[in-house]
């Protein structure tokens, strides 16, 4: 196959295709899957991102920056929009991939230490420096009681994830998704109680 250009409909289905193929394999993916999948040469691949590496960040950062854009602003209430991000949120973190990224990135992490600490810290600490700016901004407004909003995030994250998660890395059921909107709305109101002015 023929090197070519990366336009943005084939961007995305590298970026998709490299994706499950990290979830399955790690990162010892193979980058002729990544491109048999995505319909393109490899050299194309490495010609677009640089390096597996540059991929692997790439495919990670595409799916945080689409799970944040639920918690923008505009006239919409905190409340509103902590309720659209944590289901999306939810939905990302406790899906299949995500579950089994985890799982291998984990069992990784003694080998490609640095790949883990910036899984680390361009997703998990990304999302939560996001979250944390919306809720300096307000406290600011008074919509927020006046905390560490770093830590707020973190809180709000474990909250809504850790504890199935935790269950499924171990092989339990994924959440009953009849009960998400309901766990969702009881765990978002649970921390605006608790950060009231």
């Amino acid at each position: 196959m023929a090197t070519e250009a990366l336009n943005s409909d084939r961007a995305d289905r590298v970026l998709e295709a490299a994706f499950q193929v990290f979830c399955e394999s790690g990162y010892r993916a193979s980058i002729d899957l990544v491109a048999a999948r995505a319909g393109v040469a490899r050299q194309t691949i490495y010609n677009h991102f640089g390096s597996k590496q540059a991929l692997f960040e790439s495919t990670l950062a595409g799916s945080v920056a689409d799970m944040l854009g639920t918690l923008g602003g505009g006239d919409v209430a905190l409340r509103e929009r902590l309720l659209a991000f944590a289901g999306n949120f939810r939905q990302r973190v406790l899906s299949p991939d995500a579950i089994n990224l985890h799982r291998v990135l984990t069992s990784e992490a003694p080998r490609f230490s640095g790949l883990a600490q910036d899984f680390y810290r361009n997703c998990i600490q990304h999302c939560a420096g996001h979250v944390a700016e919306q809720f300096e901004i307000a406290m600011q407004q008074g919509l927020l009681r006046r905390e560490n909003p770093q830590r707020a995030a973190m809180m709000l994250l474990d909250m809504l994830a850790s504890q199935d998660r935790t269950r499924m890395l171990f092989g339990g059921a994924a959440p009953d998704p009849a009960g998400e909107a309901q766990l969702v709305e009881e765990v978002v109101d649970f921390f605006l109680r608790a950060m009231k002015p």
